[in-house]
């Protein structure tokens, strides 16, 4: 019986990271068995190797500035900010959202709507038209779907429609708001790592940390590509 390779070995025969083999499974372009109670992806070397001979060269993703602390992060990037205070969830989302609107990109803000107003009234201090904004399309607000799946269409058409790149900010207590369940939230953000999105499209979705349990926060550390906590942005290593 041929060897199966962890995921941790399939990144290494491939020369990729371990988030892109897990990408990659996700979507269904790369091959994998799941194995023992926690269904852990386990490799076959010939199907690793049948895809690398079948899988045309690509330039490295480039990174996208996110307005934060001379932060950077791969183009495509889904990113969970676990938020502590109020005043540093407000500066994260205004200052994420600036650099987008700054850079050319259409910027979606999705929040309930007391958070939306704080984040457009910060948003003026910085010296955006914020209306200018919304009426040339760059700058899209939202309360959020009913449902996992009309907000994902939502966001994909949004992406899908851009031409100098896309990026969202979701303060995620809007979720509570339409009463969604943790099935409900981890079905959104396993269908945003499926999707496949321009490259230099970004999704930034903050919980805070007075608002979910513990099993939602660790929901979150584990369907979201980076991790931005304290001033770092990481690969998130919590991912199967």
């Amino acid at each position: 019986m041929e060897h199966l390779l962890n995921v941790k070995e399939a990144a290494e025969y491939l020369n990729v990271s371990e988030m892109t083999i897990r990408r990659w499974t996700n979507s269904g372009s790369l091959a994998c068995y799941r194995v023992g109670g926690r269904r852990a992806r386990r490799f076959k070397i010939s199907d690793l190797t049948a895809f690398l001979e079948s899988k045309p060269a690509k330039r490295p993703s480039t990174a996208v500035a996110l307005g934060l602390q001379g932060l950077a992060a791969p183009g495509g990037s889904h990113i969970t900010h676990l938020s502590a205070a109020e005043n540093e969830s407000l500066e994260i989302a205004a200052s994420y959202a600036h650099r987008g609107l700054q850079d050319g990109e259409t910027v979606c803000i999705v929040a309930p709507d007391d958070k939306v107003n704080r984040i457009l009234n910060a948003l003026r201090h910085k010296g955006e038209t914020v209306e200018k904004r919304r009426a040339s399309g760059r700058l899209h607000l939202s309360q959020g779907a009913e449902t996992p799946e009309e907000q994902t269409r939502r966001l994909l058409d949004l992406a899908e429609n851009n031409d100098k790149g896309f990026r969202v900010f979701g303060d995620m207590t809007w979720t509570k708001d339409k009463g969604w369940r943790m099935a409900d939230l981890e079905r959104l953000e396993e269908a945003l790592n499926r999707s496949s999105l321009p490259g230099g499209c970004l999704f930034l979705c903050q919980y805070a940390l007075d608002h979910f349990t513990g099993r939602e926060i660790m929901m979150a550390m584990e369907t979201h590509t980076h991790g931005l906590y304290r001033g770092q942005i990481k690969e998130t290593l919590y991912r199967q």
